[in-house]
Order: structure tokens, then C-alpha cells, then sequence
């Protein structure tokens, strides 16, 4: 079983990733911290704590972490589909309380019991300073097709990104170009929304708000479930005018350059189903 700490800035696709990390047997889901970036880290981590209640597992701890950048900067103020709830609009009762005040402590606390993955699924404030307690780093960060606006979570906090590429700890990117292509088809999706499960039932509602109905951040974690649905070279990738992407300098590191999305897309909702 692998087991994870997820970093991140929730988010409907951080939802179903926090939802897909409950649900599969191939994953111990150890702690979540919360950092600026689709939305404030608080409000990042109260979606976080609502989510866990939603899908039985409020035992999990869940820590509030960087409230601004290292550049000073508050969350991303461009146009979103996670509307300034995080959530899309979809409602969900309270969660608990954050357990955590210091993140470091949820990734102290989880590797005291054996090797962790840091999964970063939002901008890496929190990871310049937690990339060392981890084992090896999962990023959804990146882009091998530059466009504009950068992908959001190299681009939020570039200095932290920066910092985060120097760590020697095994590092996997999840890059903006695989990240928009699995989507889930509308009959899935209301398997989901139709399903007694409630895990699965807020999995289809939110993903009938995501755009396209991307999973998105979830994906990566699929990457860790069903390694083979997925390719990965070695690609040297740095910082080049506020984007994360192959350079000639950069460091060498695993990226995921092509992903079969059907199966992908598939392995998500029958995991929700089946959970």
C-alpha cells in the first residue's frame, strides 16, 4: 500500500483526489496540508476537512498551511471554475476542525510510520519546506506545451517552485498536458451523483461543475494506482520566463508525457463505485 500526504489548495479536482485517495485500497491517505492557491489556505483546508467527513474518514489529520507566497502573494485572483468556495457551489456539511497548525508536523507524524509519497496538487509554497520529509514528490506542476497564462502551480509561486526543483528527493511531475486530457464521460458521471455511496455521489456532483469534467488532480493519483496507464520519460525541466517546463539545464526528473484517459477515467469511477 502506498501511502500519501496530499498538499493541497482544494479545489474540485483536489476534492476528488482527496475522495479517490479514501477510496482505493492501493492507497493510506496519512494527512492533507492546505496551501494558497485556487483559495485561501483556510478555506482550503475547511473544503479539505468537509470532503474527508463526507467520504468517512475524519480521522485523517488536516493542517492549514502557507496563507501567502513566499512573494507575498494571496490566492489566484484570474477567472476559475472552482468559484470563490473552491467547490463549484456544490454545498457540503461541516468537517472538523484542523488537527494541525504546523504542516510539517502531519508529514513528521506520517513518515514516523514508514516511507510517505508528497503529493502537491497546488502551488508549492508549503512543499519548499515539507519536500524534505517526504520520501519521493508527486507534483501536478509543469507544462512541455508552454502556453499562456503558466500552469498555476508552478506559476503561483515561482521563487517556491524554484526551491521545491533543488530538493534530491525522487521527483514525478504530473505536467498541465496530461493533466487536460482525462475527462469522464457524462453517463459515469451520473453513476456517480446516482450512486448510495456518498463518497461517490460527491464525486459525480463535482464533477458535474468541473469543467469538461476533468478529474484533473486526481489523476496523478491514479498515476500511483495504475502506473501502467501511463508513460513517463526523463525530461530536464526548469523555470524559463515564469514557466515550468524542458530546458537544457534543468534538472532531470520523471514526467508524465501520455496517459491512456479512457482507462484512467475509468479506474476513477469504478474505485469511487466500488468503495
Amino acid at each position: 500500500m502506498r501511502r500519501v500526504v496530499l498538499d493541497v489548495d482544494t479545489g474540485i479536482d483536489d476534492a476528488l483526489a482527496i475522495l479517490y485517495a479514501v477510496a482505493s485500497p492501493a492507497l493510506e491517505l496519512c494527512g492533507i496540508t492546505a496551501a494558497v492557491g485556487n483559495v485561501a489556505a483556510a478555506v482550503a483546508a475547511r473544503n479539505s476537512a468537509a470532503v474527508l467527513a463526507c467520504a468517512g474518514a475524519v480521522s485523517v489529520p488536516v493542517a492549514v498551511g502557507a496563507t501567502r507566497t513566499l512573494a507575498g502573494d494571496g490566492p489566484h485572483a484570474g477567472p476559475t471554475n472552482h468559484g470563490p468556495d473552491g467547490l463549484g457551489g456544490v454545498r457540503l456539511p461541516a468537517g472538523a476542525h484542523p488537527s494541525y497548525d504546523d504542516p510539517g508536523g502531519v508529514l513528521r507524524a506520517a513518515a514516523a510510520d514508514g516511507p510517505v509519497t508528497l503529493a502537491g496538487l497546488a502551488p508549492m509554497t508549503n512543499l519548499a519546506g515539507l519536500a524534505r520529509l517526504a520520501d519521493d514528490l508527486l507534483l501536478v506542476a509543469g507544462e512541455l506545451a508552454v502556453e499562456e497564462p503558466p500552469e498555476l502551480n508552478a506559476g503561483h509561486d515561482l521563487t517556491a517552485t524554484a526551491r521545491v526543483l533543488t530538493s534530491e528527493r525522487p521527483t514525478t511531475l504530473y505536467v498541465a498536458d496530461v493533466f487536460e486530457r482525462v475527462t469522464v464521460g457524462v453517463d459515469d458521471v451520473d453513476r456517480l451523483r446516482s450512486s448510495a455511496r456518498p463518497a461517490a455521489s460527491l464525486a459525480g456532483r463535482l464533477l458535474a461543475v468541473r469543467r469538461d469534467h476533468l478529474v484533473g488532480d486526481a489523476g496523478a493519483l491514479v498515476l500511483l494506482t495504475h502506473p501502467d496507464l501511463f508513460r513517463l520519460e526523463p525530461r530536464r525541466m526548469g523555470l524559463a520566463d515564469g514557466h515550468l517546463t524542458t530546458t537544457g539545464d534543468g534538472r532531470l526528473l520523471d514526467v508524465v508525457v501520455d496517459v491512456d484517459a479512457a482507462a484512467v477515467a475509468t479506474a476513477y469511477v469504478e474505485t469511487l463505485l466500488s468503495s
